[in-house]
Parts: structure tokens; sequence; C-alpha cells
């Protein structure tokens, strides 16, 4: 049993080494040219926020053009006296109470599009909606860049590439920056040409028609909202992209456990959004069907990860205590397959990120390659937290935490 367990975990592992290897190399051939130049857009940032007063101010005053609205759901901080010292003709606090607050950040959302003006709604096919974490710092020329994108009428959401402002703070900062940027370029890039590129909160810019597409509440309670709406405006005809030259910063998680708890939500959110695979058999084909299924179903991938985890210390376990194990495995070819399999992928995502990141040469790239395969180890721990929270029917949005530094946006 637990060789055919393994069996199918290397067969699992060689199918997704060999999808992301595609990806990159589809992705590397890419070169965007947008047409328009992204002018006539009117642009209304929502900000939702919870306990935020130690980030809140500099995020609204760092914000360009534009009307904003702030939803501050349930602060028990100082969250909405710090928005009113900066409230006026632009900026606008909306604040919600309980019972109705604390119910997801998708709720929040549509309470907020519910309160927009009626001149912004009967013009929603120009009116871009921007949304944006009480930590998150707009690159200058971000808006520029992301616009142009929408001068296809096709576009319903744009999102931009997400950076760790904090990310030189320690090594778990720098392997977050690094997912962000890995991510980005070796699959949003291609997602983008298929039409499908996931949106994922921070920084997602979306067109107001498209939203009002999806219903009076186009946000779904998830715990992954973000992931649920790109899904769903995909499968009702909207093109979604992505643009990694238009970056947004926030705060990266500097301990382990902070990290784990973050990720639990993630994945759990992404258990809930199974439900939407039906919807994707049956009313999407071809890439797009099959790039939503493996955004859908890459929890199963986890599970990849631990049975090859279990393997390996199966393995070191019969080599401590096992002659025979310690002649059979302390070979050439199976520590270099062992090895292969297990950090082959490292050559890749390393290198790219030393060329995207620009603070580092190649061989520290690589290094960090290597640390990055270990580091989604933690995905490991945030599954069972994940499924342990989804047994017991606990659906509760388990909020980020933020550091007290107000300024995440500097390197």
């Amino acid at each position: 049993m637990i060789t055919v367990l393994v069996l199918c975990a290397l067969s699992a592992v060689l199918l997704v080494f060999t999808y992301t290897l595609g990806m990159y190399l589809e992705s590397a051939g890419i070169v965007e040219h947008p047409g328009g130049d992204g002018g006539g857009f009117s642009v209304v940032f929502l900000v939702p926020c919870l306990n935020e007063e130690r980030v809140i101010a500099a995020t609204l005053s760092a914000l360009p053009r534009g009307q904003v609205l702030v939803v501050d759901d349930g602060s028990d901080d100082g969250t909405a006296e710090v928005v009113r010292r900066v409230a006026g003709p632009r900026v606008r606090l909306l604040r919600r109470e309980p019972p109705d607050a604390r119910q997801g950040k998708g709720r929040a959302l549509n309470h907020a599009l519910r309160h927009l003006p009626q001149d912004l709604l009967d013009d929603a096919d120009r009116v871009l909606v921007c949304l944006m974490d009480a930590d998150g710092r707009l690159d200058p020329r971000a808006l520029d860049t992301a616009l142009p994108y929408f001068a296809d009428p096709r576009v319903g959401a744009v999102q931009m590439g997400v950076r760790i402002g904090n990310r030189t703070q320690n090594l778990l900062t720098r392997m977050q920056d690094m997912e962000f940027v890995v991510y980005t370029w070796m699959f949003q890039r291609t997602r983008t040409r298929i039409g499908s590129a996931g949106l994922g909160g921070n920084g997602q810019i979306m067109r107001l028609s498209a939203l009002l597409d999806l219903g009076d509440d186009p946000w779904s309670p998830s715990l992954t909202e973000d992931l649920d709406l790109g899904v769903r405006m995909v499968l009702s005809g909207w093109r979604t992209a992505c643009v990694p030259e238009a970056t947004v910063s926030q705060q990266g998680l500097v301990s382990v456990r902070a990290l784990a708890r973050q990720r639990s939500r993630w994945f759990q959110g992404h258990l809930q959004a199974l439900r939407l695979v039906p919807s994707v058999v049956g009313r999407a084909s071809g890439r797009v069907a099959t790039d939503l299924l493996h955004v859908l179903l890459s929890p199963l991938l986890i599970f990849v990860g631990a049975f090859m985890t279990v393997s390996l210390v199966a393995s070191l376990v019969g080599v401590a205590f096992s002659p025979a194990a310690r002649e059979q495995l302390l070979q050439p070819v199976p520590i270099a397959s062992w090895y292969t399999l297990t950090f082959g992928a490292a050559f890749l995502l390393g290198p790219l990120y030393a060329r995207i990141s620009g603070d580092m040469g190649r061989l520290r790239g690589l290094c960090y390659g290597h640390l990055f395969i270990v580091y989604n180890l933690v995905w490991l721990v945030a599954a069972c937290r994940g499924l342990w929270r989804a047994a017991r029917g606990r659906r509760v949005w388990v909020k980020t935490e933020r550091l007290a530094d107000p300024s995440p946006g500097r390197a």
C-alpha cells in the first residue's frame, strides 16, 4: 500500500513539474502590449479594514487620484478615529457595526459596493474599482501601467504584481516575496494569455460592470473571496489579466506561526472553492477549463507533497537503522533521483527570482531556490490546520497580523 502511494506521489510530482516547466517556457516568451492609454476611466478605491490603526493612515495618504471608500468592519481599536482624521471630499468612512460586522471580507466589500454613488453606477463600464489591503502601497506608476489593459472591453479585472515590502527583514519575509514573484512571473503571465489570471485581493482592479454582472453580492462569503470572484468572472465571459510591472507592496509575516495561520485560511478557502468545479466543467472548455481546474484542485498537491515528505522520512529512518536500506539508498542513482525530484524546480525558480528581484546574483538566487522548496513545507502545516478547522465547522475569517512599522512599502 505504501509503495502504491509513493508511486502515485512520484507520478503527481512529475506531472506538476512538467506543467510548471511548460508554464515557465511559455511565460518566457510573452511580451505584453496592451492597446489604449487607459484614459477616460474613473477609479474608486475600496479599503476594507479591521483593527488597522497601525497602518491605515499611511496607506490612505499614499493612494493616488480617485475616490476612496474605507470599510471599517467593526474595529475595536483606533482605526475609525485614524480614518476620520484624514477623511474629506475624497476619503469616506463606512462603518459596520455588530452583528453585521466581522462576517468576512466578502460581505464587507458587498456592503461597500451598495454605497457607491449613483453616478458611478450609471457609467459602470468606465468605472474601475481598485481593492487595497490596509497595509498596501501602490507603486507610483502602477495605475498608469495597469489601466491600459481595460481598453479591451472584454477585460473584467486586472491583478497587479504583489511584492513584500519588508522582504529584507528576515529569511521568512524574503521567501514570501519570492513566492509572490515566482507565481506572478511563471504562472500569472501565461494565465493572462489564456484570459484567466487569478485575482489576489490586494492590488486587484475590477471593471464595475463586470462586478455587477455577478449579482448584487459579487463577493462570496468564502475565506478566499478573491479566488471565487476571479473564477466566476471568467465563467461569466470576462477575461482577467495580471500586470507584473504594476506592483503593490504589502507586509510580510515575520514568524512561522503567523504564516501558517494565514495560509491555513487560504487553504480552507481553496477547499470551499471546490464547489465551483462542476461549474467549470459545465461552462468552460479548452485551456481555460484546464487552468481553472488546476487552480481549484491545487489543495490536492499539498497532499502529494505530504506523501513525498513521508517517503523521505521513511527512507531516512531506514538508512539510520537498516544496513540493507543503506546499501540500497546510499547509491548515486537513488540520491540523484531524490535530489532531482525534490529540488529540480530550484534551478528554474531561483535564477528567475534573482533576475526579477534585481538585488542579488544568480548563485544567491539558486540558494534561495533550494530554501524555497523547504519553505513550502509550511503548506503541510497549513493544510492540516485548515482541514481541522473545516472538519469542526469553523469558518470565521482569521485576520492577518500586522507589524507596527507603518511603511511596509520600503524594501
